[in-house]
């Protein structure tokens, strides 16, 4: 919004919900009738990279062009499903967003597709509580670029990437802005960052954070 200066910025999976179900659902759609599957654990190790590091990791015994193609099918599957029935949101996630909108520009920069993101904002009527995003899907940047992308276009004086893995921090790192562990997600926490452990703690956190 207009006039923030204070931004919270957010990963997406891991951090604000978990779409790991309904995505292995998605997933196993496309590659059970190709003989393939995925298995719960394969896909948790996927959950943060980007298209090509996905297709890298989980179809490496294709060509290049087969394995990048595969993925973009797995993951065009995912956006339609969730559009319509979303997925588990972490507790508190309404409520404290709500909360911190009404001190801070909130954003949300992740390495999914755009059309990801944009479902995640339609099933749980989001799109109102968020003032800016950015995607890989949308850019081709990594994540730590979208972070200083979105900051810049937004005139971000200060801000902070709350996120759950070990690359969410590089990203903040890279962007040169402060980090917040979410220890509800997929990764471990990070040797001397402050970890969060309910989502509801980041109003306190944040607040002390940024001195205001």
């Amino acid at each position: 919004m207009k006039g923030k200066k204070e931004a919270v910025l957010f990963d997406l999976d891991g951090t604000l919900w978990d779409s790991s179900q309904e995505v292995l659902l998605c997933w196993n759609r496309v590659l059970s009738p190709l003989g393939r599957h995925i298995t719960e654990e394969e896909l948790s190790r996927l959950m943060g990279l980007t298209p090509r590091e996905i297709g890298d990791v989980q179809f490496p015994d294709l060509p290049p062009a087969e394995r990048y193609a595969l993925t973009d099918r797995c993951l065009d599957a995912e956006a339609p499903y969730l559009f319509e029935r979303g997925a588990h949101l972490y507790p508190k996630v309404r409520e404290t967003l709500r909360q911190l909108n009404r001190r801070y520009f909130i954003g949300l920069v992740s390495n999914c597709t755009e059309e990801y993101a944009q479902a995640f904002f339609h099933a749980h009527g989001l799109t109102s509580l968020f003032d800016d995003h950015e995607t890989a899907g949308r850019t081709g940047l990594d994540k730590g670029e979208n972070i200083a992308l979105l900051l810049a276009r937004n005139d971000i004086q200060r801000a902070v990437y709350v996120g759950d893995t070990a690359k969410d921090l590089a990203a903040a790192q890279a962007a040169q802005i402060p980090f917040l562990f979410a220890s509800w997600g997929f990764g471990a926490p990070p040797t001397g960052q402050l970890s969060l452990t309910s989502f509801s703690e980041l109003v306190e956190a944040v607040t002390s954070m940024m001195g205001v």
